[in-house]
């Protein structure tokens, strides 16, 4: 399937408020991007996806997890297998693969704990993340991040959508029309900068331990 029909696809479900849906399309516009990034890269499915998305967090970031270091965060949550990061502990990357993208891509619900909490349709700036013992809940928004991914990005330069397809950003609901964004990496600091914010890593290490501890008392 082409990026811009799962672009397109994960829109609609997510209009349709199928989430779950919308987010294995999303995924799927990554992996097509992906296998594009790297096409003759000797290397699994799981490492050229979560390299890809990191090689964009400044998109994936702020757009799915705003005022969130998403580069340095790391999720103390069971991802199906072991993480791709050089510590050893997953990151965002890691999260949608393991959880989400091969939960959805083989048909399985999806672990308690990880629904997203719909946030994208308002209102604007508004962004949730959820953490639990073993669990983490993001917000709806990381569809569109995904999507904003795989729009950017200079491999899909023909790509296209239906007229009228837009993602938006930040608190003041900045819109950009799909079919005018794709490819445009290099110009999304131009939109970052029309609503900057700080980013922070959140520090479980003190929070697990409590939780062990509660556990095992």
């Amino acid at each position: 399937m082409k990026v811009g029909n799962s672009v397109r696809k994960a829109i609609d479900d997510w209009e349709a408020k199928e989430y779950e849906s919308a987010m294995l399309h999303a995924c799927n516009a990554i992996d097509g991007t992906a296998k594009k990034a790297y096409p003759n890269a000797d290397v699994g499915n799981k490492k050229r996806f979560t390299d890809f998305l990191r090689g964009n967090y400044a998109i994936l970031g702020p757009m799915g997890l705003p005022q969130i270091d998403i580069v340095r965060q790391r999720f103390h949550v069971p991802i199906g297998g072991k993480a791709t990061t050089a510590d050893g502990i997953p990151d965002l990357a890691d999260v949608i693969y393991g959880v989400h993208r091969c939960t959805h891509g083989h048909g399985d619900e999806l672990p308690e704990g990880f629904e997203l909490m719909p946030d994208a349709a308002g209102p604007a700036g508004y962004t949730r993340v959820r953490f639990d013992p073993g669990a983490v809940r993001l917000s709806d928004r990381i569809i569109f991040a995904l999507i904003a991914v795989a729009v950017l990005s200079p491999h899909n330069r023909d790509q296209h959508v239906p007229a009228g397809y837009h993602l938006t950003f930040g608190s003041a609901a900045i819109r950009l029309e799909i079919n005018e964004w794709w490819g445009r990496s290099a110009d999304f600091g131009e939109v970052l900068a029309l609503d900057p914010s700080i980013s922070v890593n959140i520090d479980f290490s003190k929070v697990l331990d409590e939780w062990a501890a509660k556990t095992s008392s």
